[in-house]
């Protein structure tokens, strides 16, 4: 497929003219231009494939920060303070980056760059989110599911597998997914694989690189039960 050329885009507001420009301090130090039409490129806030629509920096710069600096739509226009219905007690904030290795609570893919965070609370640990995670739709006309609308879901399998109907790839894991609204269907699809439904990415050639385990590491897992049991003998 041909690569069309990026331009700046006047919006959706019909009464709008020019580009649209947004300065967000948190994101970036420089103006941001919306452009439409870009080619795939790797987000540089939160690491992921994006394509299509994008804000680029504004700056004629030789600065390293600016050149080639692109972020989703999104990733530039969140909140700096977000609240997910999943977890509605608690406030998720966007940081930069996270300290440590983490993976993301909703598609368990390691977090590399922007994410959303919530805070520790007594004994319950940090949640972390991917942004594009964090703003995906809750139900969702999925292009290799026509008949039926799929749901935005999470929790344990309690010890049931189901795989992937776009990759085939075995969802052992207890974070979110999508499922067809009519449980008859027995249609699941991973995260990985509706965000690149969802962006447009496979019309640019992205696609699942290699089916990988997205189950939770046992080491992980031993460590989390270590730290909360510290934490309650100090509280005790």
């Amino acid at each position: 497929m041909a690569e069309s050329n990026p331009n700046p885009t006047a919006g959706d507001d019909e009464e709008h003219e020019g580009p649209v420009v947004l300065f967000n301090a948190t994101r970036h130090e420089h103006e941001l231009l919306l452009f439409e039409g870009l080619p795939a490129y790797t987000c540089s806030g939160c690491k992921e494939k994006g394509a299509n629509i994008g804000y680029k920096c504004n700056i004629n710069s030789d600065s390293s920060s600016c050149e080639n600096f692109t972020l989703h739509e999104l990733c530039a226009t969140l909140p700096d303070a977000y609240q997910h219905p999943f977890h509605s007690d608690v406030i998720f904030k966007f940081r930069p980056k996270t300290s440590l290795s983490h993976r993301c609570n909703a598609c368990w893919d390691v977090v590399r760059g922007y994410v959303f965070e919530t805070e520790r609370h007594h004994l319950r640990h940090e949640l972390r989110l991917h942004p594009l995670c964090m703003a995906l739709p809750k139900i969702l006309d999925y292009s290799g599911h026509a008949n039926h609308k799929l749901k935005l879901v999470r929790g344990d399998l309690k010890g049931k597998e189901y795989a992937c109907s776009a990759c085939d790839t075995q969802i052992d894991y207890g974070g979110w997914r999508y499922r067809c609204e009519e449980m008859a269907c027995k249609v699941y699809v991973d995260l990985s694989c509706a965000k690149i439904d969802i962006f447009g990415l496979s019309d640019h050639g992205i696609q699942r690189v290699a089916p990988v385990s997205r189950r939770r590491p046992v080491a992980n897992f031993v460590k989390s039960f270590m730290s909360e049991a510290v934490v309650a003998l100090l509280l005790a």
